[in-house]
């Protein structure tokens, strides 16, 4: 196993509290995350705000688009009415010296301000900024080179592999349903790290471990960390 694997929390620990909030974010420290994955959107000023639904009915029970509303009017709602929907700038610098980030671009618009925020908080060498879209990782590589990119994927194609490629992507996240051991071999042998997504039961982490992925996000880091130390004690 990799010294470096890692163990990412999806939307902070989503399964542990309200997703992509402080909270969340705070309990995916506690559990040992070394990392956390959250997603980003742009209100209708611009301001990026950490949020996975463009359709706030889910999380908030308004009937409106994320990026149809001010930031005034985004700080007002609570997930579950539980937590606040912070900004990227918050969750950067509550990460900061504590957990790398995996930053999902949602909706083309936001990259310059992911860019700067990165930039601003010295955070560019502890982020990965991924995406279904290639455009938006694109973009991020044409404004700063240095920040690396990954290429979400749901399924496999071998399509995937040249659009990763082509917009400089240094990793590949495949569904870990898409995941064989010939594909994680094909991909490192073309220099890409792979990253597994939402892995939430023990024994497919192992099997992953055992397949060689780089990593994975999950929505519980506890239970994951777990299966991680349980493999480095072997």
């Amino acid at each position: 196993m990799p010294r470096d694997f890692t163990v990412t929390g999806h939307r902070g620990a989503a399964a542990l509290e309200p997703e992509n909030t402080l909270p969340s974010f705070i309990k995916a420290v506690e559990c040992g995350a070394t990392g956390v994955e959250f997603d980003v959107y742009p209100t209708k000023d611009g301001v990026a705000v950490v949020l996975h639904d463009r359709e706030l009915r889910r999380l908030t029970g308004v009937e409106a688009l994320v990026d149809q509303l001010t930031y005034a009017e985004v700080s007002k709602l609570k997930v579950h009415g539980r937590a606040r929907i912070p900004t990227l700038r918050e969750v950067l610098a509550f990460a900061k010296g504590r957990l790398s980030v995996d930053i999902e671009v949602k909706l083309p618009g936001v990259e310059q301000e992911v860019v700067e925020a990165l930039r601003e908080l010295d955070m560019v060498d502890d982020a990965l900024v991924t995406s279904f879209l290639p455009a938006p990782l694109a973009a991020v590589k044409k404004l700063d080179s240095s920040i690396e990119v990954g290429l979400l994927v749901t399924g496999w194609d071998d399509e995937c592999l040249y659009v990763a490629e082509r917009v400089g992507a240094s990793y590949i996240l495949p569904h870990y349903e898409a995941i064989t051991p010939a594909l994680v071999r094909k991909l490192t042998s073309r220099g890409f790290r792979v990253i597994a997504w939402t892995v939430n039961e023990a024994e497919t982490a192992r099997w992953l471990l055992d397949v060689g992925v780089d990593g994975v996000i999950t929505d519980n880091p506890c239970l994951i960390r777990g299966v991680v130390e349980a493999r480095k004690r072997g």
